[in-house]
């Protein structure tokens, strides 16, 4: 805070402090007094007005310059309080104790919503192992009731009907699984570990876990160009592909449904070198109009409406987790076409220590 802007906050107190001085010169005049006697009463009086602003000034310029270099500098607002020292005038003190106590207010309900989210991070966690296990016994009750039909029509009917049953709860399984990651995805900068992984072996694992979905829906995997390395994380990586290619199922032409996995190196030989991941599939498309939006939590656009049973957030998790982990990420789509989603992945290992 510089002087002029005290002056200004102080304007009132200036305007009074005028007034009474012309005052006492009109009353000294009145009475007789020569001229040079009220000049030297009012300049003791203005000069006395001016050090005592000055002293004012001084007095009450470290909190406010504390404070606002805290407010402009500090990561967190709610450390402000704990960075300034409480002043010795009246005004400062007033706001100083309010500042303490919203200060601490907010960070008691921070702790309380830190907690309850954690624990409710811990109960997701522990319901989907446990979710796990019915949905396991389940798959292997199918086979066997499929093992124990006799041969001829009945048995295919109940084959037809068990198969549909596997998909249903290989479905169900994926959402089980969404929901892990989901909730781990708050707290994943704890859970990562970048490491060099073949691209290929990532794409590789990804289809093997949704084999059965891609079978289903007659979709042939294709991989090009995928003889690269890359930092990630494999395990959220291969979740992050599992994500892209039950979108592409989901979405897939009745027939001839493929999704292309393609690897390319971009900006070769500089500091923004990176491998370039693309996830292509030749379904229904995006319409343009929807495609800025289709990273946004519970976004499901004009095809999920149309009872494909989007939940929007298979994409949101694949932006969050993307994001988290300093890897980019962008689609691209021309309606009745196909979609494409592109992974950026830097070869600078610097960029992912400026992330944590």
């Amino acid at each position: 805070m510089s002087y002029a802007d005290y002056l200004r906050s102080h304007l009132s107190s200036i305007l009074i402090c005028i007034c009474l001085i012309a005052l006492v010169c009109f009353v000294l005049a009145v009475t007789g007094v020569s001229i040079s006697v009220y000049l030297l009463i009012s300049s003791m009086i203005a000069v006395a007005a001016v050090l005592a602003s000055i002293v004012d000034y001084l007095r009450r310029r470290p909190f406010y310059s504390d404070l606002m270099t805290s407010a402009r500098e500090i990561e967190h607002p709610l450390w402000i309080a704990e960075m300034v020292d409480r002043p010795d005038f009246i005004e400062g003190e007033v706001a100083y104790d309010a500042l303490r106590a919203i200060s601490k207010a907010a960070n008691d309900d921070v702790s309380t919503c830190r907690r309850q989210a954690s624990d409710y991070r811990e109960y997701i966690e522990a319901w989907v192992h446990e979710a796990k296990s019915p949905l396991a016994a389940a798959h292997l009750m199918l086979e066997n009731l499929v093992d124990a039909v006799p041969a001829g029509e009945i048995a295919e009917r109940v084959c037809d009907k068990a198969d549909a049953l596997e998909e249903e709860l290989d479905r169900v399984e994926t959402y089980i699984e969404q929901a892990l990651f989901f909730a781990r995805s708050e707290a994943l900068d704890r859970d990562y570990l970048i490491r060099s992984h073949s691209l290929k072996q990532l794409v590789t694992e990804a289809i093997k876990a949704n084999a059965r979905s891609m079978i289903a829906a007659h979709v042939a995997p294709m991989r090009r160009g995928l003889d690269l390395e890359v930092f990630t994380d494999d395990k959220w990586m291969v979740f992050i592909l599992g994500q892209l290619i039950q979108n592409s199922v989901k979405y897939a032409c009745s027939d001839g449904a493929v999704i292309e996995f393609s690897g390319r190196m971009v900006d070769a030989g500089t500091a923004r070198e990176a491998i370039v991941l693309t996830v292509r599939d030749n379904g229904c498309g995006v319409p343009a109009a929807d495609l800025p939006r289709v990273f946004e939590k519970g976004f499901t656009g004009e095809n999920g409406r149309t009872g494909k049973r989007s939940t929007g957030i298979g994409l949101y998790l694949v932006s969050r987790l993307c994001s988290k982990m300093g890897i980019g990420v962008a689609a691209d789509s021309v309606e009745g076409e196909g979609f494409a989603v592109h992974l950026r992945f830097p070869n600078n290992k610097m960029h992912y220590f400026e992330q944590e």
